[in-house]
């Protein structure tokens, strides 16, 4: 048997298959619906600890068996949901009420809306989304704490939009201006030709916190737009574009007498937007980095393996299956290419049988719009497995932290049969015993944490029908 030691922080990587979830750390997309407890730093790998996987124990007796079993579990996992920021919730539109009405969700007493023209109740990425017509669909949007976000405050806007035009023109968004001037105007304008977003943070003609980038092709767009002290900082589909500081970094005072219109401007050089608007969200403050993500709802995706580094990707045995899900989306045709190993190749969740790794690319499209999104499935044959190659860490550090808390095999899955994983104290006494591959050591002896220092442990297991004897050291810090 050939016991793998790693230095803590660094995954073991074994099998280049299923290593390919471990670079970086990150098992995410190997247990797609259990995300660590908490991120390493930057450079870092974190190990996770899967509780979860401890409930398995009572019906899974064989490595190659739990991962069956693991993975048909994982295929059946739901939709994640992403944390609702709601600290400095100031104003929040989800139009998710019957006939998508103009309720503030914030229940802000003091908030007035008016709308203008025949608003249509529609398709969001998250429930109802309101459509604009492009001609005299919009409303006023105002109240107390709406205009106290446009003095001088920290501030976020946040919200999503998806524009049914492809024509070149300028569409007003939302506006808060006194016809075209740049004196104390708060603007956000999309050309849906150049996909170029503007938006305008003016004071006067010398102070400004304006800022104009190119978004990628996508259908639903998430839009951020956060100024703290005198910087403006945009955002689009969970990714910072860029941030432009004010002269002198001073906060751009934006306070008028106009009402924020949705929809359309009172400058008659933008046209109305004609599209859809969905959860808009005014914040009081700058929402940072981690909150930005937490509102992008990802729609008009693959919901599978889910990884923010590359491309999204899950490991199973050949011979199985993967239950294809994806997220919130208002498409209307979909298409999954290669399709030879698709139940259905026109629906949007079949079930994907390859015979070899594969990467599968599902298009989206409504009348208004086509995406892709891909996913690989990483197919991976037991017998190409040598189960004596197990792996464990050489230290550990069960503080409670939620990162590294917990000692056992790091490719439970790659292992035979354990006939039993005892570690012992100097005086040899049995700190932790199992029979059980995912089960884990969390430090303690007799519901005590046991002292920093140095644990040897030893491995019986049955790797292909002989049975084998490993041993080894680890060094518990606190």
């Amino acid at each position: 048997m050939q016991l793998k030691w790693f230095f803590l922080f660094y995954p073991a990587t074994k099998h280049p298959a299923l290593s390919s979830a471990q670079n970086n750390g990150n098992f995410k997309s190997f247990y797609p619906c259990f995300p660590k407890k908490q991120e390493a730093n930057a450079g870092e790998s974190s190990l996770a600890v899967l509780p979860f996987l401890r409930t398995l124990q009572s019906f899974i007796q064989k490595p190659f068996d739990a991962m069956r079993s693991l993975t048909l579990l994982l295929l059946f996992c739901p939709l994640l949901a992403s944390s609702q920021v709601s600290q400095g919730l100031a104003s929040w539109l989800s139009f998710d009420k019957p006939g998508c009405s103009l309720t503030d969700e914030a229940n802000d007493p003091t908030v007035q809306t008016f709308p203008n023209g025949d608003l249509a109740c529609d398709c969001g990425v998250k429930g109802n989304a309101l459509f604009f017509d492009g001609d005299d669909d919009w409303f006023y949007f105002f109240g107390p704490k709406v205009e106290q976000i446009f003095s001088t405050i920290d501030f976020s806007l946040s919200f999503y939009f998806k524009p049914a035009t492809t024509t070149p023109q300028s569409m007003s968004l939302f506006s808060k201006r006194s016809g075209c001037g740049s004196d104390n105007a708060f603007a956000i304008r999309y050309n849906p030709f150049s996909r170029i977003i503007n938006v305008e943070l003016t004071e006067d003609a010398t102070i400004s916190g304006s800022i104009s980038k190119t978004l990628p092709y996508s259908c639903w767009y998430h839009i951020v737009v956060t100024r703290k002290g005198g910087t403006t900082t945009l955002f689009a589909n969970g990714k910072e574009l860029g941030a432009v500081n004010s002269a002198g970094s001073k906060r751009v005072n934006v306070a008028n007498s106009q009402p924020l219109i949705i929809g359309d401007s009172e400058c008659t050089v933008d046209n109305g937007f004609n599209g859809f608007l969905d959860e808009i969200r005014f914040y009081n403050r700058a929402i940072n980095r981690d909150e930005v993500k937490a509102l992008y709802l990802r729609p008009d995706q693959i919901n599978n393996g889910n990884n923010t580094i590359g491309i999204k990707d899950t490991t199973i045995f050949l011979g199985n299956s993967v239950q294809a899900f994806v997220t919130p989306n208002c498409a209307d045709e979909f298409l999954w290419k290669p399709s030879a190993s698709v139940s259905d190749d026109k629906i949007a969740e079949p079930v994907l049988t390859p015979q070899v790794s594969t990467t599968y690319t599902l298009t989206f499209e409504d009348q208004f719009c086509a995406t892709s999104d891909s996913f690989r499935v990483i197919v991976v044959d037991p017998q190409t497995i040598d189960c004596n190659d197990i792996m464990l860490p050489s230290a550990f550090t069960p503080n409670g932290d939620g990162l590294n808390d917990a000692f056992g095999i790091s490719n439970p899955f790659v292992a035979g049969e354990i006939i039993g994983f005892d570690i012992y104290d100097r005086w040899g006494n049995i700190v932790f015993f199992t029979t059980d591959p995912l089960a884990k050591w969390n430090g303690s002896y007799k519901g005590n944490p046991v002292n920093p220092g140095v644990f040897v442990y030893k491995i019986r297991f049955r790797c292909k029908g002989v049975e084998g004897v490993g041993s080894g050291s680890v060094t518990v810090i606190r």
